[in-house]
């Protein structure tokens, strides 16, 4: 094979794979650590990838590095359905929740203990689904949504607290909730600027 038909065939083999997972050449470069300029002059063939970065691209799609370089169109396996399991999975855990909720406050009524706060259940099972979400946020998802998901998990916690007990002074218990939301947010701006310089590095290791 030679060097100009090996050129050709990793550009269309990139350009068929990248197609057929519906992902953007700005979506590839962003996996890859590359910019979107590069996915184009490769799937152009102006240049070529080197072994690292093609193992990278083989291992992104399920393929091999023989696959990228074959002249016969890879075949791409199934689809993993990722995108369900971190919606559906999330969802039926907070269902479970609830679920388990709502039996104790049945269970409650019927036995005729702590009806006046059965109700509170309810309000218990929003931090406690909150919980749940932000493990999930810590495996699957980006870091905006695990802010978002600490975030709500304070407040909840502390509205949980003030429905509980019966006293006006509690109310100043969500000065603790605001100085721990400032924490939460600056917390997550050290480790988005972290990240941030962590990639920068990381092209600039590339460049070199």
């Amino acid at each position: 094979m030679t060097e100009e038909q090996l050129r050709k065939n990793i550009a269309k083999n990139i350009t068929e794979l990248r197609k057929a997972s519906e992902i953007t050449q700005a979506d590839l470069a962003k996996q890859l650590n590359y910019s979107d300029k590069s996915i184009s002059k490769w799937e152009r063939g102006d240049g070529v990838p080197d072994v690292i970065v093609l193992q990278k691209i083989a291992d992104i799609f399920g393929v091999t590095i023989n696959d990228i370089i074959s002249d016969e169109k890879p075949k791409l396996p199934r689809k993993k359905p990722y995108l369900t399991n971190r919606i559906v999975i999330p969802l039926l855990s907070v269902g479970l929740v609830f679920l388990i909720a709502s039996i104790a406050f049945f269970v409650l009524r019927m036995i005729d203990v702590w009806v006046d706060k059965s109700a509170l259940l309810f309000a218990y099972a929003v931090p406690i689904a909150l919980v749940v979400l932000l493990i999930f946020s810590e495996i699957w998802w980006v870091l905006t949504a695990r802010l978002i998901t600490l975030s709500g998990l304070i407040w909840t916690f502390f509205a949980c607290i003030r429905l509980t007990v019966a006293n006006e002074d509690i109310n100043y218990i969500f000065i603790i909730a605001a100085i721990l939301q400032v924490i939460t947010v600056l917390w997550f701006v050290m480790r988005y600027r972290s990240r941030i310089r962590k990639k920068q590095e990381e092209r600039k290791n590339k460049t070199e």
